[in-house]
This record gives C-alpha cells, structure tokens and sequence, in this order.
C-alpha cells in the first residue's frame, strides 16, 4: 500500500507537470534532483494516481485524468502564488482534510489524526496566516475562499479510501466518508486494527430483535463511544426503519441522545 503522505519533492515536481508534459530528465533539471531520485519520486506519484508516463524510450511524465490529480492542478492555478508544499505535504494534509470534513477543535484533530496537540498548532500556523483556515473560540474551519482546497483533499483522500478498502477487501463498498474516517459494508468480517465494528452489525449485536447481515466497519485510529456507533448505525442505513427502532431502544437503555435527523444520510 503507498503511503498517502505527500513529500515536499512529490508535489514540487507534481507541481510542474501541472504546468505542462516533461521529461524525466526535464524534471530532474528543474527540481536539482539525480535522474534516478527523479525517476523514484515519478514511480510514487504514478501509483497514487497523479501521473501517468507516455512513450517508450524518452519518457514523457503527464497528469494523471484521475479526480484527485485533476484537482491539484487546479488548486496550482487558482492559487499559483502560494507553495503547496507548505501545506500538504506530510501530515498538514491529514489535519486539513479534517478540518474540511466540519468544524473540529484541537483535541478532536489530535485524537482523529494521532497526531500530538502540538503537531496539530505548529502545522496550523502557516494556513492561518494566509487565510486558509479560521478560528474561531476553539474552533477551525477553512475559509470559503479556499473551498478548491478541500476540493482536492477530500477526492485525494477518497481515492486513498478506495485503494485501502481494495486491499484489504475488495468487494466491500464505501458507504460514507467522514475527512480521514471511512464506513464499509462488506458480506464477509474484517481482522484488521484499524476496521472497528460500528453500525448495524454492532446494533445486531446488541439488540436480540435485530438481524442484519453484512458487516459494517469504520476505518479508524481512535476509540469510538455508544453513541458514535448509535449515529453510524444512522449514516448507513437511516432510511431502514427497523434500525432506527433499534437505535432508539438501545439509546434509551443507555441513557443516549441521539438526534435521528441530524445524523441520517
């Protein structure tokens, strides 16, 4: 599996093959890099899906057609006076793609992302200063200006998402994504760390008068309460009346207020 940071390198040189189709040599020569560097960093954008290469013997490097890789570029000529790598490259993207899914505050970005508080301030501070994200009390959002930002992370991100889901089951379908968190439905269980249970198979679980057979999972790096799993039972199937009968009578056992409204799809 790639690894979905991007390095301050990858998105120089994605960078300028926005701008127009090169060579790998062409590229070495613009980013002061060996051929060989060059050549691995075209390897890692090329299987994250923002390049393809062209040709036989001199090979030419272009934009991938793929959403994420589409967006980018975009992104580059929306805002061509501001280095990209200053904000996506390592974990800035995973706390702005967050950011973009709602509102979130500092501890809710360190316990989503793994990342410490302090992470979470210093790499804050630069989209700050040019606007890209607001604060308000305890609170970032990114501002609408930069909305083509989001754009970008949020079909990135989806198409890590897919890749992730691909490689660890791949008939199971993307129900919902959340900023770096994910819903799956799948016909057969998961063992995997960072797939919990959630939803209505953990509601069948629960509730002796519910039978639901597939098997629903959040990908994710922190713990989740009653009432996560209660309002993803909701995201997945808040149209089916016998799970919300089901939710409503496991979150008066416990106590849960749960807004039906708020949390269906």
């Amino acid at each position: 599996m790639f690894d979905y940071r991007l390095s301050p390198k990858e998105i120089d040189l994605l960078s300028k093959i926005c701008k127009k189709e090169m060579s790998i040599e062409e590229l070495s020569q613009e980013i002061s890099l060996s051929y060989s560097r060059t050549s691995e960093l075209i390897t890692r954008l090329k299987d994250k899906g923002f390049v393809t290469k062209t040709g036989n013997l001199k090979k030419s490097i272009k934009r991938a057609k793929t959403e994420h890789a589409q967006r980018f570029c975009q992104l580059t000529k929306t805002f061509p006076h501001i280095d990209w790598k200053d904000f996506l490259s390592h974990s800035k993207a995973e706390i702005l793609t967050q950011i973009c899914s709602s509102k979130q505050n500092i501890q809710q970005l360190s316990d989503i992302t793994d990342k410490t508080e302090r992470t979470i301030r210093d790499n804050l501070k630069k989209p700050k200063e040019i606007g890209l994200v607001k604060q308000k009390n305890d609170n970032f959002k990114i501002t609408e200006r930069f909305t083509p930002c989001c754009s970008f992370l949020r079909s990135w991100r989806y198409f890590y998402n897919l890749s992730l889901k691909d490689e660890i089951e791949p008939n199971a379908s993307i129900v919902q994504q959340r900023g770096l968190e994910f819903l799956i439905e799948s016909d057969s269980p998961i063992n995997n760390e960072n797939f919990v249970e959630t939803g209505p198979s953990l509601l069948s679980d629960l509730d002796d008068e519910l039978i639901y057979t597939s098997y629903t999972y959040i990908y994710t790096k922190r713990g989740l309460d009653l009432e996560e799993h209660l309002n993803n039972a909701l995201r997945i199937e808040g149209d089916n009346e016998r799970i919300k009968k089901s939710v409503k009578k496991i979150a008066n056992q416990e106590n849960i207020s749960i807004d039906m409204k708020e949390v269906s799809p």
